[in-house]
């Protein structure tokens, strides 16, 4: 598993760009984000020098507006670093001194797409040659005026990637949602960013019916999970099962059978410690909405659980020897 530097920065802080302003105010999922990503195939990197670069990425990208969110990371940071001279200082004692080149690139780590990139020129001098390397990247300066064009031209380019490859992306969720890969589908719909209006709303419409079909998917397996619960008269373990059925669910109403069903055998065998009650939504609230709401709790846990897997990219295209 390729090693992973990632930061979760809150988007909410007022750090926006007025493009997406201008859609009104969204969530993680829905905001375009850069994550900051040091692989493990950047081995002219020092280990320990990994998260003080992945650091100075993470403020580039919200001194721009475009901070990342570990949700969403298709699009990231990454470095490519050249030691353009080593030297020993003559002081005593003596010192490792060190000139480096670093390339930053955005990228679509799914496509493998280099979307903008730009380079500076650092030095620094340590007792070794790690904190040589540390130094020199602590004196990047985040806050140069490159930077700012650097992901711009990167925003740019993800926009106009969503507003020309939106029937893909449509198309791709709908085969994972085919393979039962609803979780998966799920995210890749809801990281479509708000700006992008008219293929955002394109996949939140998909993303109600995916979420329909998981949510569907999931009752069967809960069910069948309650009923040998209780075929085994475990009401506690069937409770936990049931617990997981919510209205918008096909199976809701069995569920609310075997609810009363198991109720009224405890009731007669004199238990007086089962009180559990199905889940209820309240009506005055649009179902849509709330089905949009549990498909992003649910592309959430997905990206949360599964980002081991989800980043697993090779990054031999970028670091080629």
């Amino acid at each position: 598993m390729k090693k992973i530097i990632l930061s979760l920065i809150v988007l909410a802080l007022g750090v926006n760009l007025n493009a997406q302003n201008s859609q009104g105010k969204t969530d993680d999922l829905g905001r375009i984000a850069l994550a900051a990503i040091v692989p493990d195939q950047a081995t002219d990197i020092p280990s320990a020098a990994h998260q003080v670069l992945a650091n100075k990425m993470q403020q580039i990208a919200v001194q721009n507006g475009l901070g990342a969110s570990a949700a969403n990371p298709r699009f990231c940071i990454v470095p490519l670093v050249n030691v353009l001279s080593k030297e020993i200082t003559p002081t005593a004692p003596p010192m490792q001194a060190l000139s480096l080149d670093i390339t930053f690139y955005i990228v679509d780590a799914a496509s493998q797409v280099i979307f903008s990139q730009t380079s500076v020129q650092v030095k620094g001098v340590g007792q070794t040659e790690d904190k040589a390397f540390m130094q020199a990247l602590k004196n990047v300066n985040v806050k140069a005026g490159q930077f700012k064009g650097f992901v711009e031209k990167g925003k740019e380019k993800i926009v106009e990637y969503y507003n020309s490859q939106c029937d893909v992306v449509l198309k791709g969720a709908q085969a994972l949602a085919g393979q039962k890969k609803y979780e998966e589908s799920l995210f890749t719909l809801l990281s479509v960013p708000d700006v992008c209006r008219e293929c955002f709303d394109k996949s939140m419409d998909l993303s109600t019916e995916i979420y329909k079909q998981y949510a569907n998917y999931k009752c069967t397996e809960y069910m069948a999970g309650a009923k040998a619960a209780w075929a085994n008269m475990n009401a506690d373990k069937a409770a936990e099962f049931l617990g997981k059925i919510t209205p918008d669910m096909e199976c809701y109403e069995q569920a609310v059978m075997l609810t009363d069903e198991i109720t009224q055998k405890q009731l007669a065998d004199g238990a007086n410690v089962w009180d559990f009650k199905m889940k209820q939504y309240d009506d005055s609230v649009e179902k849509e909405k709330l089905m949009i709401q549990a498909g992003k709790e649910v592309a959430m846990t997905w990206a949360h659980w599964g980002q081991g897997k989800y980043f697993n990219w090779d990054w031999s295209w970028l670091y080629k020897k």
